[in-house]
């Protein structure tokens, strides 16, 4: 069976600006520009992150992926910080951890993840 994980995520932005320092200062992750209004970040771990210029972001009812933080406490503290918000407080997973919902600095909605190990 073919492994399962996600390879790519992509991200749209209207402010490549703000959605460049919100990930950075959350993450760390460099995105870099790749042509045609499109920024990439490489994990350099068969994971990589693109932003993709549109006109408005829809925020919504949509597929949320979520990032593994080793501290979600530190990492949810540094949210204003980055410019965004936070939507869900940190909720317990039984058995799994903890997760949150935060929105970034262009509307975007995901998910913080960490493991109870």
């Amino acid at each position: 069976m073919v492994n399962q994980l996600i390879a790519h995520v992509e991200i749209p932005s209207s402010d490549f600006e703000a959605s460049t320092k919100f990930y950075s200062t959350l993450f760390g992750w460099e995105l870099k520009p790749f042509g045609n209004g499109y920024s990439l970040y490489n994990s350099h771990q068969g994971l990589t992150v693109g932003l993709r210029k549109v006109e408005k972001v829809i925020s919504g009812d949509t597929t949320i992926f979520h990032v593994r933080v080793e501290d979600i406490d530190a990492t949810l503290d540094k949210i204003s910080l980055a410019g965004g918000k936070i939507e869900r407080e940190k909720t317990v997973i039984p058995v799994f951890g903890w997760y949150a919902l935060i929105k970034d600095s262009v509307g975007n909605i995901l998910g913080l993840y960490q493991s109870h190990t």
